[in-house]
Formats: structure tokens, sequence, C-alpha cells
């Protein structure tokens, strides 16, 4: 009998151990203290602050690096129409000379690609002049999305100005 006795006592000490247990459970979640709303406004504010000065710079990021993609295909065009006269394959006479021309006389790979649309330009032509005088051949070189001349991102650039542009 004293073995019940010792179990029951055993009981009642194992359920006030519990009890034990669970009030200062109770306690740590009555002292646990999560974020405000003015904390979670401010990380929210916070925020806000960081993305309005990070989209206009990445914006602009993007912006130049299309400009430098107008003035590399244009000075690739250039150079193009540079070695195919030279090489005596167009005249002063073919000018303006066209992207599609130098890429049929295997001078350029493909017409260039407008950054913005990932199009081929509409218009992509090089014009060469050459100066009575001196003798000094000029290429002018115009890139546009449409080729009335209403959307031109070069026009007329010569080799000087495209590299000055690129520094």
């Amino acid at each position: 009998m004293k073995k019940v006795v010792h179990n029951h006592w055993q009981k009642i000490e194992s359920t006030t151990k519990g009890a034990r247990r669970m009030k200062k459970l109770r306690e740590m979640f009555k002292n646990e203290k999560g974020f405000t709303l003015i904390e979670l406004l401010a990380v929210i504010v916070i925020l806000g602050i960081i993305a309005a000065i990070a989209v206009p710079a990445i914006g602009s990021l993007i912006a130049s690096t299309e400009d430098d993609a107008h003035d590399a295909n244009a000075l690739s065009l250039l150079e193009s129409a540079r070695l195919a006269y030279v090489s005596g394959d167009i005249t002063e006479a073919d000018s303006p000379v066209s992207a599609t021309d130098l890429v049929t006389a295997g001078y350029l790979d493909g017409v260039p690609q407008d950054p913005e649309t990932e199009d081929t330009y509409a218009l992509a032509q090089v014009s060469i002049t050459t100066n009575a005088n001196s003798n000094q051949v000029t290429y002018e070189v115009s890139l546009g999305s449409a080729d009335d001349g209403t959307s031109n991102y070069i026009t007329d650039a010569t080799k000087s100005a495209l590299n000055d542009q690129t520094d």
C-alpha cells in the first residue's frame, strides 16, 4: 500500500512541477515583446528612401549604357565603311553607304542592333566626303530608329566626335 501512496505522491509532485513550468512559460511570453507598428513603419520609410535614391541612379546608368552602345555601333559602322573605301569596294559616289551594303560586301557581320528596341536600326549609314584641297576623307555616320530622320540617335558624327563621347 505504501507503493500506491508513493506513486500517488509522485503524481502530485510531477503535476506541481508541470504547473510551475507552465507558469514560468506564461511569464516569459508575457515579457516577450514584438515589433510595434511605429517600428515597422520606420523600417518601411527607410526602405522607401533607399528606393527613391536607387531607382533614378539605376535609370541613368541604363540610359548611359544605351548611349555608349549607340556610340560603339556608330564606330563599328564608320570603321567598316573606312575599310571598304580604302579597299576600293566603295567610292565617294556610293555615299551614303548603308549598313546593309557593308554587310553584303563582307565588312560587317550584320546590321547593328538598336540597344533600346533590340531591332536593327532603320537608319544606319555612312556619308563619305573628300576635301578637294587637302584630299582628306571625312566619314560621317548616322544611326536612327526611323529612316526619315525623325528619331536619330547619332547624326553626321565623325570618328573624333564619337571617340570624344566614349571617353
